[in-house]
């Protein structure tokens, strides 16, 4: 590694940072020595050093910033709601989203340098390609004894079941990654093989989009390698392995779901490469092939990338507890009609009981020496392992060979370290082991490397684990230039876990990319792309997302709703809850007891408790404004609307997140003494900015046909009530003075009613004319004739226009349209209060239908279980 001698640009923040280097015992920094900077960090030191402390907080902090706006998150923040076998609904009370980790400052890789690592990983992708070749086929490895066969057939991801199974074209793993670390001496070791269903790509290109944000001139100014180019081999690759016969092969990300820890990477990863994010529900077996159910009907698929682990993907042939994985899904794949990615058996080769062997196998396999080695590992299923592991338990890291047995350490899913185990805790382990000796393994600890990261006290250095990713190119493997990197939570914490809340980082690779990062092409030359199946915008959603899509929809619009009412509740309250017995004080008990009948929120200003809410209205108008657990309130639909948002992230503008994430903080770092208008209008410029990226800024496709009838439908509901609750009840001429004028300014349209009512233009009674812009006028985009009219547009999107879908919505606009006023609006005003409820109860009726056909799920699938019939008894 090359070092510029002497250079310090920094006299304080760097050289203090050096005094921290200092003190750790082992190991290099990524970014200084001792008594220089190394010569790929020189730029960044230099800017390290013109911004100094304050700068880097504000870099820090305006990263946050940049990560909430773009909605990037690793699994979700409540205990205990990790996405493991459940079904779990995005819009679970409670459960959040948790943010992603990123320090502002990149990891720099000189391009000689990562040349050299590059060689190493394309090695080793071949060599555990050729290993996984081996294994689910000839196993001339075991045969031989090259490898122990326990130490392959007692791993959790050898699944007989899959054996045979193989993918079209020369490579079967086709995403592999690899988990590396420096070691004292600065060079680069493996500690981890991932291969099952690698995660992280799509975390590295939004940091790299967020980091180019941060540092935006040196950004500009250094020679990086792009890493645009890898994601189109991937998509290359997805095309070479379908089944035969395929022009166009429809491909598919398979994602456990919303509430996945890595939901976003899937997202992500789905926009990038323009394929569909599926869920097992979306998914259907019939006639040994895989189809994708849709709105539309049913898409055949060739190809599945899997972020489902293996053993939960068919409930058939392997886990029947499983709900993530569907049945039928193997024998697809036996009979050739759907490639899997990476194949079932992928997991096999994450097994680090084969790493005391890879030299060997590499020697064997590929007659070359392993470019890219390993701590020392033992696996404990060997004697002569098992007795070295027992006689230095004290100072080895201990590690079972499969993840799902990490509970055994008594970890969420890391290895443990012998030394910080208790004597006690030692000889159980030592017992454990020696019980199962096949299932465990240990290596000698690593002197990992360290990189700043900038806390609120200066730059801290943390350990650094770098992931790299490789996609098969042919009979080569390209490689994603830089990576993952992801640092200690804590200086020197041996366990670096995005679960445990480890930071991330950008890696920059400086010069020009080898070949292999562009699959073999350079960037602005690259072969143009193999059509996939299944991208096209204008393809039909499958049921689960076009519901996500809806309620996004529904909740975003119900979340404005509520602020409109509240800020104009809020007025009334401040001027007259002090005042008994006037009409104004009447007045604002009508519009209280409207917005409990608007929002269906309970508690509110009737029922139980609703006597001394109203006697102090404000506390819980503030309520209804942040508090999230209060259904009906702003605060709970913003919330379960940024829920449906992440749940089909892959279908909407990336704009949308900034949106959210400004209402998000808008309603959450509010205090107790901020003003309650001020923050209903920041609110409501949140929500009126999401409404129009929809309106002005979306294709009219059948993903914006859900959202908008969504959204239509739930102004057209509120909209009734509304009128129901305000101006379908007869009070004195006073209090209807200013019910009407709440009615009209919650919807938006008090200036339109005033102009008309001076003009002399439409009724001029003031009660029809209320009800005429809010009910029947078709030129209001408020009004329930409008709304339901633009239903019924947003229908003719997703269905023929004879649908009686599309029939029933245009019936009820016309039925709003032509409401007879000198009817409905007579002073009992029961034929209004008649009329409203009926239309309420057609609109439910249709949102059921709609709902019915469209999003209905496909059952719930059972595994069938052969009766052995000998004994006479079932």
């Amino acid at each position: 590694m090359t070092v510029t001698e002497g250079r310090s640009p920094s006299p304080s923040i760097l050289d203090d940072y050096r005094e921290r280097i200092a003190r750790r015992r082992e190991g290099i920094d990524e970014t200084v020595t001792l008594d220089g900077i190394r010569e790929p960090a020189t730029e960044l030191a230099e800017r390290i050093a013109g911004l100094g402390l304050t700068g880097l907080r504000a870099r820090r902090d305006e990263t946050a910033r940049f990560v909430a706006d773009d909605g990037i998150t690793y699994g979700p923040e409540s205990p205990g709601a990790e996405m493991a076998n459940a079904s779990v609904t995005p819009f679970a009370d409670g459960v959040r989203a948790r943010p992603w980790q990123l320090d502002p400052l990149p990891i720099v890789i000189d391009g000689a340098q990562w040349l050299a690592l590059e060689r190493g990983l394309r090695q080793r992708a071949v060599l555990l390609d050729a290993i996984l070749t081996d294994l689910t086929g000839p196993q001339e490895l075991i045969r031989s004894g090259v490898v122990p066969g326990a130490a392959v057939f007692g791993h959790a991801g050898w699944l007989p079941q899959t054996s045979g199974i193989t993918l079209p074209g020369p490579r079967q793993l086709v995403l592999p990654a690899t988990d590396l670390a420096r070691d004292g001496e600065g060079t680069w070791r493996v500690i981890a093989d991932r291969a099952e269903a690698p995660s992280g790509a799509g975390y590295a290109m939004a940091n790299r989009r967020i980091v180019a944000r941060v540092l935006p001139q040196l950004y500009r100014e250094s020679p990086l390698a792009r890493l645009r180019g890898f994601f189109d081999t991937v998509t290359r690759a997805l095309h070479r392995v379908a089944p035969p016969g395929e022009d166009t092969p429809h491909a598919v990300i398979l994602s456990p779901g919303a509430l996945s820890e890595t939901a976003f990477d899937e997202a992500f990863q789905s926009a990038l490469l323009g394929l569909p994010l599926v869920t097992s529900e979306d998914l259907t077996s019939r006639d040994g092939r895989i189809w994708l159910r849709t709105t539309g009907g049913l898409t055949p698929v060739d190809v599945i990338v899997r972020r489902v682990d293996a053993s939960w993907c068919d409930q058939l042939e392997l886990r029947p507890e499983s709900r993530l994985g569907l049945p039928g899904l193997v024998e697809s794949a036996r009979l050739g009609r759907i490639s899997i990615v990476n194949p079932l058996t992928s997991g096999v080769i994450e097994n680090p009981a084969l790493i005391p062997y890879l030299p060997s196998v590499c020697r064997h396999l590929l007659g070359e020496d392993l470019l890219l080695r390993s701590p020392h590992t033992w696996w404990a299923g060997d004697p002569t392992h098992r007795s070295h592991i027992l006689t230095h338990l004290a100072g080895l890291v201990i590690k079972p060979i499969a993840r799902e047995r990490s509970s055994d350490l008594g970890g969420a899913r890391g290895p443990c370290f012998g030394w910080e185990l208790t004597s006690d805790e030692r000889e159980d382990l030592a017992a454990r082991i020696s019980a199962e000796p096949w299932l465990w393994c240990a290596q000698d600890p690593l002197a990992m490397s360290s990189a700043p990261v900038v806390t609120d006290d200066g730059l801290d250095p943390r350990n650094v684990v770098l992931r790299t990713f490789a996609v098969a190119d042919g009979d080569d493997y390209a490689v994603l230039p830089g990576g993952l990197a992801r640092v200690s939570p804590t200086t020197d914490a041996p366990e670096i876990s995005s679960l445990a809340g480890a930071p991330s980082k950008d890696v920059w690779v400086l010069g020009t990319p080898a070949p292999s990062a562009t699959g073999g092409h350079d960037e602005g030359s690259a072969l143009p792309l193999p059509p996939m199946g299944g991208t096209s915008p204008a393809s039909a959603p499958a049921p689960r997302v076009a519901s996500d899509l809806y309620w996004l929809g529904r909740y975003a619009e119900r979340a404005e709703a509520a602020a409109r009412l509240l800020r104009v509740a809020d007025n009334l309250a401040a001027d007259h809850a002090a005042r008994p017995r006037t009409p104004g004080h009447s007045a604002m008990v009508a519009v209280l007891t409207a917005v409990t009948e608007v929002t269906r929120v309970r508690p509110g200003f009737t029922g139980e408790g609703g006597e001394d809410r109203l006697a102090d209205p404000l506390a819980h108008l503030r309520e209804l404004v942040l508090d999230p657990r209060l259904a009906g309130g702003v605060a709970c639909s913003a919330r379960r609307a940024t829920a449906a948002a992440q749940a089909v992230r892959e279908q909407i503008s990336a704009d949308i997140w900034l949106v959210l994430s400004r209402l998000e903080r808008t309603l959450t770092e509010a205090g107790p003494d901020d003003d309650l208008q001020e923050l209903l209008m920041q609110a409501l410029e949140a929500l009126l900015a999401l409404a129009g990226i929809g309106t002005e800024s979306t294709v009219r496709d059948p993903a914006w046909a859900f959202t908008d009838a969504g959204r239509r439908m739930e102004r057209a509901q509120q909209g009734v009530r509304l009128i129901r609750t305000l101006l379908a009840e007869p009070h004195s001429a006073l209090v209807e003075a200013t019910t009407h004028e709440a009615a009209l300014g919650a919807a938006e349209s008090i200036i339109t009613y005033r102009r008309r009512l001076a003009a002399g233009l439409g009724p001029i009674v003031p009660a029809q004319a209320a009800v005429d812009l809010l009910l029947r006028d078709a030129t209001n985009p408020r009004s329930v004739a409008s709304a339901i009219a633009h239903l019924a547009d947003a229908l003719t999107v997703i269905a023929d226009d004879g649908d009686p879908l599309i029939a029933e919505a245009r019936a009820l606009a016309d039925r709003a349209r032509g409401a007879d006023l000198e009817v409905l609006v007579v002073p009992d005003r029961a034929p209004l209060a008649a009329e409203l409820d009926d239309l309420d109860r057609r609109l439910r009726d249709l949102h059921g239908r709609v709902a019915a056909r469209y999003f209905a799920g496909k059952g719930a699938s059972r595994t069938v279980t052969a009766i052995d019939w000998t004994d006479g008894v079932a």
